[in-house]
């Protein structure tokens, strides 16, 4: 492995054979650069040329390979290069043990007695943990010790070849568009099938007799047909001496005549709409077919690369490690340690142990009197030390010394105080809180040569909270409101943020941490929206749309921190108040339509986290699936709040929310800016505010 090695080199012999090549270099190639004109010099040149870059090399890497030699092979005596290697194996290796996640180790019954190896600090004696690690060095079933899966990569970008979200993303509709412009591009065949069916629905003035079909021409024809006949008529010059019966044969031939040109006209509309619809829905499935095997085939790639590129880097790790424990185990088996006695007098020795045999030495245990026994300290292994007595010592008598008795006489109470007998007293059962805040964002600009605009943005956020709880019941009520304004100099005054949101969940304990729960929610917004820069026609409102849910489940609290929200049983409400104002099918109910009910599973999440005193982080998260389409249509909502305090009232807020929701459609567009379809879409905000907030 090339880590120890520059690890371990020494400095000082790396440059001089690395000048020493490049001198050998110079001299050579100055010399050769002389006669380069001669042309018989040329192969000559080219050699020696090849040659001095060679010692360049072969230089540096003895240098290299012999300070590696000289301290991993404990050739060397010097101090400081088994100092850089021991300092390196142990980093190394303590970087992997304290890595978050992305190694782990291949057999876990070896990571206490590697752990061991690293800090001497084991249960068991070091001699074990040398044997063990000797045994785990040399088995060869085991070929990995630490090992990582190829998503816990880091930095998966500065891989070469290793395509990015944002680059997939790009290549999947780089592809859309192009197979979109390849087929617009071409005449596609309609089958005639798809056109009799079409045709076949034409709405079309049927034959028969047409005396009768004029009498009754107001209520059995269309509009356009009559608007058609009667200017028709009316531009009919007839002569003057007509008679009855010629005016009616005139009625008659022209009535025939606007029946078969109008049902010509719509057969010719009809028939040009079903080829457009039919080869530009050919078009579009046909190009999201294509992106959707392109996009496989590069995540494919992109899987195949990390595999590839992981299995080297794994490799190329558990190489290290084993050097390093190689290191570790060979400097553990004979570390020492040093252990210092002291007696009465406060006279120190000091006396080495290790798992070697090294020298005794003699003792003196000392009482008040200065009378001293000689005792020989003998090493018995790595931090332990064998004591036994001198010969000669004779021991003629033991005598207890005197000794004085101290009596302590514990004083009663006084009589006179009275019991004082402890209440017991409930808490209130209801917690009753309440923020308000209110942030700003500024930029101004004055003559300013690199561009820009001056504005300012203002963010106001209320939250009140009264929750009650008593024994086994639990009742949480939330209100919550938003209000975010933006201005600039060339768009006026916008809208940039809009929530009005009440929530109740009561709960009853049912086991554990977990409680039976009902909750109703209820969210809309309090202003109108627009799609800026258009501020003439609203695209929402207030209850436009307007979401209401009841929700039976399971609420599971471990603390007052945490909440997860199951219900299996979920009634889900949108209304849109107000119709002719705002598109109801932009919501997903039908035209004409104020509500749509959903039937469904939801789950919630909450969680706030107090980082520091004054960094608080809290979000909110909820999934919905629709019973009608399991699995396959998901309403998403994620928020997150990050607030830093400066002071008590004024602080840093960053809020960011993603939402998804099959029912709520964006508009779909040519390159000629024509609507052609309609999708859900993932939804972004973010805000950043600075300001004021007060709390009661």
């Amino acid at each position: 492995m090339i880590f120890p090695i520059f690890f371990t080199a020494k400095p000082l012999e790396l440059w001089l054979a690395f000048l020493k090549g490049v001198s050998i270099y110079i001299f050579v190639s100055c010399g050769l650069r002389i006669g380069s004109t001669i042309n018989s010099f040329m192969t000559l040149r080219k050699y020696f040329n090849f040659l001095g870059a060679l010692l360049v090399l072969t230089g540096s890497l003895s240098a290299y390979g012999t300070s590696f030699q000289e301290n991993v092979g404990r050739k060397s005596k010097s101090p400081a290069a088994i100092q850089d290697s021991l300092a390196w194996s142990v980093s190394f290796m303590k970087r992997v043990f304290n890595d978050t996640g992305e190694w782990y180790m291949s057999n876990e019954s070896f990571q206490k007695t590697i752990k061991g190896v690293i800090d001497f600090n084991v249960d068991e004696p070091i001699d074990t943990v040398v044997v063990t690690l000797n045994r785990l060095l040399t088995n060869d079933t085991i070929p990995l010790i630490f090992n990582r899966k190829a998503e816990n990569i880091p930095n998966k970008r500065t891989i070469s070849g290793y395509l990015s979200s944002e680059e997939l993303d790009r290549q999947v509709e780089y592809r859309r568009k192009t197979v979109t412009d390849s087929l617009r591009k071409t005449v596609i065949p309609v089958p005639e099938s798809y056109l009799r069916d079409g045709l076949s629905k034409a709405p079309l003035i049927p034959a028969g007799d047409p005396l009768k079909m004029l009498s009754d021409m107001d209520r059995s024809c269309p509009a356009s047909f009559n608007a058609r006949f009667n200017r028709g008529w009316t531009n009919t010059k007839l002569p003057a001496n007509v008679t009855a019966a010629e005016m009616d044969t005139l009625r008659v031939k022209l009535f025939v005549w606007t029946r078969q040109s109008y049902n010509d006209s719509i057969l010719f509309y009809r028939r040009d709409s079903l080829i457009n619809n039919f080869r530009e829905k050919l078009t579009l499935q046909s190009a999201a077919d294509a992106a959707s095997q392109r996009k496989s085939f590069l995540l494919a790639k992109n899987r195949e690369l990390l595999n590839n590129y992981n299995v080297a880097e794994v490799a190329k790790v558990n190489d290290s490690i084993r050097m390093a424990l190689h290191f570790l185990t060979d400097r553990a088996a004979n570390d020492s340690s040093l252990v210092t006695l002291a007696d009465v007098s406060g006279t120190k020795t000091k006396i080495w142990t290790a798992n070697h045999p090294m020298n005794s030495m003699r003792f003196f245990l000392k009482n008040e009197q200065n009378d001293s026994v000689s005792v020989i300290l003998t090493n018995n292994g790595k931090g332990e030390i064998k004591m036994v007595i001198d010969d000669g010592v004779k021991f003629q008598r033991i005598t207890e010394t005197q000794k004085k008795e101290i009596t302590f006489h514990p004083k009663k109470p006084d009589a006179s105080l009275k019991k004082v007998n402890l209440r017991h007293m409930d808490p209130l059962p209801w917690t009753l809180l309440g923020a308000g805040a209110i942030g700003f964002s500024q930029t101004a600009l004055s003559n300013w040569a690199k561009g820009g605009e001056s504005s300012l943005s203002m963010l106001l956020t209320g939250k009140y909270i009264a929750n009650y709880s008593k024994k086994s019941l639990k009742w949480e009520n939330m209100a919550e409101f938003r209000i975010g304004i933006y201005e600039s100099d060339s768009r006026g005054l916008e809208k940039n943020d809009d929530k009005l949101e009440f929530q109740s969940r009561a709960g009853y304990s049912a086991f554990k941490k977990w409680y039976y729960s009902v909750e109703t929610d209820f969210r809309t917004q309090i202003a109108r929206g627009y799609a800026y820069p258009d501020k003439v026609n609203p695209i929402s409102a207030f209850m436009a749309p307007g979401y209401l849910t009841f929700s039976l489940g399971m609420d599971y609290k471990p603390n007052k921190n945490f909440s997860l929200f199951l219900s299996p049983f979920t009634s889900k409400t949108t209304f849109v108040r107000d119709t002719v104002l705002i598109n109801p099918s932009h919501f997903g109910l039908e035209p004409g339509k104020k509500k749509l009910w959903e039937p469904g599973v939801i789950v919630k999440v909450n969680w706030h986290w107090r980082i520091l005193d004054n960094i608080n982080y809290d979000t909110r998260a909820e999934v919905f699936n629709n019973y009608n389409y399991p699995f396959q249509k998901f309403n998403v909502d994620w928020e997150q709040t990050l607030v830093l305090e400066v002071t008590q009232h004024i602080s840093t807020r960053i809020m960011s929310q993603v939402i998804y929701d099959y029912n709520v459609k964006f508009p779909i567009k040519d390159a000629n800016g024509v609507e052609i379809a309609q999708e859900a879409k993932w939804q972004f905000k973010e805000m950043f505010t600075v300001g004021f907030n007060y709390r009661f």
